[in-house]
């Protein structure tokens, strides 16, 4: 007969497990079937050696066991901080180095108590929805419901991303671009590239590449995208509306590369975010299109969509719709004003010549159909009106490109790819690629006709000649004065400047504001020179210049005055340099100056947009992204270009776009007021929920005081060393630490020692080079990890002590979880049931003084305990499955109303879509009864109705079964004697 039971816990070569079932074998062995720690099935021969039975926690409570007070309370507090935040906490409230808004809070909030985290995030430009995204992330992280994250944006915000993550998040994402992937594909060709990492950041346009040989065997990007095994748990899609697909007129879909990205990730994802401040441009086809991505049985046509209906798909919050608890609104206002710069006579003419030469060489590229020429030209024009130090530096490179005999055949291959997006979305390239292409442009010319290149070069000379002549650049004075005006007043103020060259920059810089101290942010600079310029500007620095290329990621709301010293001729770029300062945490009106030359069509055009801008955005109440939204088929290039070359007047130009707005505005007001829900927030009754939240989480069950303790009691028990290295004893006053990692738990991602690092957020905040030691931390889940193995840490029984007057009893500490219909472990939780040796199993746990040490613990009680504590754990048992079946019945209806509302929306998705094929097919049936050949779209109609068919059992099923929600067995994890004093 076999020495084990089925039930029994046993530990074996290379792991442990629970005997499952115990199979007789003909020689009189037995073989035992384990189900392993691991979750794997393994069939051992009872006689091995090595296998030893543990004997179970009730079994060693019964023995009146006990183990070291320390190693118990380092285990407790382990399997605690575990626990803490997988059940109605925030962890990356308390875990992170920003101070994050209740606002963002709730959008977060609201996504995480939907089962599928499936959502449209429209905030308005400047509300943090990065911060909401990333809060997301790292919630289902830290309750185990993600590993794998993908986040795809456009390539200029990738590197802002992983620094984003990793600054305010403390998370490691993997960029992958074309180098990347290339030498992940060397070193694993057989695997797909996707999922040799699980943290990743890309760009949509380097995901949506497909291989375009059909002789290469090689998988695309995009394929390869589409065909994964282990499946994004979060996929993140920010500037979501370049992800676009649109109705043709025989009403049939037509997908952009773009979209089929889309189509790839929501098809392989379980939540996924949709981030834009333009949810809907205008166009019904297009927000249908991408809102069928997050919840294709939805709407199954755009005229369906209606505000009532998106209220748990879509967050929209504008800026004037944020208030405080006092009523103010969050979002000062802005005051814009232009400050008209009178040129020199000389300027004046520099400008007329130039121009001249601008409108004759580029009426020649458009006939000669040569569209690089053009934009060279188009980059002459812009930088004409930025800074005579500009120009002066283009015709050198203009002079230099016709002696060398550039031609616009000649641009390097990859400039050639990148002109199409530069020509329509130069949003969407990064700085160097920007640079790139315009570096190229500037060396091509127009014809080879050697006479014709001997005249532009004559020419070219002696603008470079009028240009270098002038020694007093008007606009670069009128800045001067105005900084000097503003800084007189007031020493302490900041101003931020933008222009849109590198040369314009350096100029400033170097020539007009070189006595002031100055910060600088711009496209070459690596991310941590960017941090500490920055940093100079928030202070010390007066001053801070920054390029458009830099725009993204600055976040100066301690500054309000901004001068745009030249304008981009993008809407969207005008909108998001304001966004810099017109943002959250800006307290005061931001004040914004526009630099223009008097009397040239450009000038004029740009200062409409301005006007307009403010108009429309009072009009509507939106604070961002008006001029963006109004004019986003238009092309001011090619506007103001063609203003240049037809020499039109400046009126009649001014006109016609002011014609064009108004038109738009139109439809902007429909859509804001008739398509989009619009939320407010006031913290008003109605948002008194997620204060509740926020203060539970910041000082709910776990404190920093909490993660300290839990790593000072493990370096104490196994060998580790912590020291302070700022001023106060390391473990009183002393915040910032040198630790030394004891060598059982360093290596892959633990290092073996730290440098600096803090237990305490707010240093964290303030210092960005401290490793921040919070509940996720690496070093922290390496510590649970190992102290919830029982071989490393046994403390799972004690002594402790209560009033005289408490009963003797046993606290047994249940984890109780529920697993939804898929099988996962939606949430769990610790609860303490405590079992008197007379009365009922309760909740209500006597107040616990301290832990005994084993010669401390009176024996006589002990034994009394000890020899009732199978029938105590039996009460406390049938407690726990209560307890459970209670938790787990707080999630079912809230899970059942959410599957109906997804089953109803599928029905009625396939129901319509099949009566729409039956139609067809009756049709084709009749015109084949009539004498016509309709055998193959009689075929092709049946196919497509057995297909929905098919797919609708497959959903419905799969709904039926995600609203299940079951009880998981309570696991007993420790379990204490409680004694009373002896007084």
């Amino acid at each position: 007969m076999s020495n084990f039971k089925a039930g029994e816990h046993i530990k074996f070569a290379g792991g442990r497990g629970e005997i499952t079932k115990i199979e007789e074998r003909p020689n009189g062995g037995h073989l035992l079937h384990v189900y392993t720690s691991e979750g794997q099935l393994r069939k051992l021969p009872s006689g091995l050696p090595h296998i030893k039975k543990l004997d179970s926690l009730v079994d060693r409570l019964a023995a009146g066991q006990s183990d070291a007070p320390l190693q118990y309370d380092l285990r407790e507090r382990a399997i605690r901080l575990d626990l803490a935040y997988k059940y109605d906490r925030f962890l990356s409230l308390a875990n992170n180095r920003i101070e994050i808004e209740p606002y963002q809070v709730q959008a977060a909030y609201e996504i995480l108590n939907t089962y599928d985290h499936r959502y449209l995030i429209g905030d308005e430009v400047g509300l943090g929805k990065t911060i909401e995204a990333g809060i997301v992330i790292e919630e289902l992280i830290a309750r185990g419901r993600a590993d794998r994250v993908l986040i795809v944006a456009p390539a200029p915000l990738t590197v802002q991303w992983q620094a984003e993550m990793r600054e305010k998040f403390d998370r490691n994402f993997v960029i992958y671009d074309r180098e990347t992937v290339q030498t992940y594909r060397q070193s694993h060709p057989n695997q797909n590239v996707w999922e040799q990492e699980d943290l990743i950041i890309t760009s949509i346009d380097f995901a949506k590449q497909t291989t375009d040989d059909p002789e290469s065997d090689k998988v695309s990007v995009l394929d390869a995208l589409g065909n994964l095994e282990a499946e994004w748990d979060v996929a993140v899609f920010d500037e979501a509306h370049h992800l676009t697909a649109r109705r043709s007129s025989d009403d049939s879909m037509e997908r952009t590369q773009r979209y089929m990205v889309g189509e790839a990730v929501a098809d392989n994802s379980d939540a996924l975010l949709f981030l834009t401040g333009t949810p809907h441009k205008g166009k019904s086809d297009q927000f249908f299109f991408l809102l069928s991505l997050l919840d294709p049985y939805r709407f199954s046509h755009e005229s369906q969509i209606h505000p009532d209906k998106l209220d748990d798909l879509l967050i929209r919050r504008l800026k004037d719709d944020m208030h405080d608890t006092d009523g103010t609104r969050m979002f000062p206002e802005k005051n814009i004003e232009a400050l008209p710069v009178e040129m020199s006579d000389a300027e004046r003419q520099l400008y007329e010549d130039v121009t001249e030469y601008i409108r004759e060489y580029y009426n020649m590229a458009q006939q000669e159909e040569n569209q690089a020429a053009g934009f060279t030209m188009v980059i002459y024009q812009k930088r004409l009106v930025s800074s005579i130090y500009a120009i002066r530096k283009s015709l050198e490179n203009r002079m230099r490109a016709i002696q060398n005999d550039a031609v616009a055949e000649d641009l390097p291959d990859d400039v050639q790819e990148l002109i199409p997006r530069y020509s329509t979305e130069p949003e969407t390239l990064t700085d160097a690629e920007r640079r790139s292409v315009e570096e190229a442009l500037e060396t091509v010319t127009i014809t080879l006709n050697r006479s014709q290149m001997q005249a532009e070069l004559n020419r070219v000379k002696e603008l470079w000649q009028q240009a270098k002549a002038i020694e007093t650049d008007s606009k670069a004075q009128l800045l001067r004065n105005f900084v000097d005006r503003v800084l007189s007043e007031d020493p302490d103020e900041k101003i931020l400047i933008f222009t849109e060259y590198t040369d314009t920059l350096e100029y400033l810089r170097d020539q007009v504001l070189n006595d002031y101290d100055i910060a600088q942010v711009y496209g070459d600079l690596d991310q941590d020179r960017r941090r500490q310029e920055m940093e100079d500007f928030e202070d010390g620095a007066n001053i801070m210049l920054a390029t458009d290329a830099a725009q993204e990621g600055l976040n100066l709301q301690f500054a309000h005055i901004m001068v745009n010293y030249d304008l981009p001729w993008n809407p969207t770029r005008i909108d998001q340099r304001m966004g810099r300062l017109h943002r959250y945490g800006q307290d005061r009106t931001v004040e914004i100056r526009n630099l223009f030359f008097d009397d040239t069509r450009e000038s004029e055009i740009l200062k409409l947009l301005i006007e307009k801008m403010d108009q429309i955005e009072s009009d509507l109440g939106m604070r961002s992204d008006v001029l963006g939204r109004v004019l986003e088929d238009e092309n001011l290039d090619d506007t103001i270009m063609a203003a240049v070359a037809e020499e039109r007047s400046t009126d009649e130009v001014v006109a016609d776009i002011d014609e064009k707005i108004e038109e738009r505005k139109e439809a902007l007001e429909t859509v804001e007021n008739d398509l989009l829900i619009r939320d407010r927030f006031d913290l008003s009754d109605e948002d008194q929920e997620i204060l509740e939240v926020i203060e539970k989480s910041r000082h709910g069950e776990v404190s920093e005081e909490d993660i300290e303790t839990l790593v000072r009691e493990f370096f104490d028990v196994f060998g580790g060393a912590i020291k302070g290295v700022r001023p106060g004893p390391s473990r009183e006053e002393g915040d910032v630490y040198r630790l030394e990692v004891p060598n059982h738990i360093s290596g892959d991602q633990v290092s073996g020692h730290y440098e600096r690092a803090t237990f305490t957020r707010s240093v964290a905040i303030e210092h960005d080079d401290v490793d921040f030691i919070a509940l996720d931390h690496p070093l922290v889940q390496s510590i649970i990890e190992f102290c919830l193995d029982s071989d490393h840490v046994q403390g799972q029984i004690v002594a402790k002590t209560t009033t005289s007057d408490a009963a003797p009893g046993i606290l047994f500490n249940y984890r109780l979880g529920y697993l939804s219909g898929a099988g996962d472990v939606i949430t769990e939780k610790l609860v303490p049931l405590y079992a008197p040796l007379k009365g009922e199993v309760t909740r209500e746990v006597p107040e616990l003084i301290e832990t005994l040490q084993e010669d401390e613990i009176d024996a006589m009680t002990l034994e009394r305990l000890a020899a009732d504590a199978e029938d105590l754990h039996s009460d406390a048992e049938a407690k726990a499955w209560y307890e459970v079946e209670a938790f787990a019945d707080e999630a079912r209806e809230e899970r059942e109303r959410e599957v109906e509302i997804k089953r109803e929306h599928a029905e009625r998705h396939f129901d319509e879509q099949i009566e729409e094929w039956q139609d067809r097919l009756d049709t084709y049936r009749q015109r084949n009864e009539e004498g016509a050949d309709m055998s193959a779209p009689i075929g092709n109609a049946e196919r497509k109705l057995e297909d929905l068919r098919r797919e609708k059992r497959q959903e419905l099923q799969q709904l039926a079964e995600e609203k299940h929600v079951t009880p998981e067995q309570p696991e007993l994890v420790t379990a204490a004697f409680v004694l009373p004093t002896d007084e």
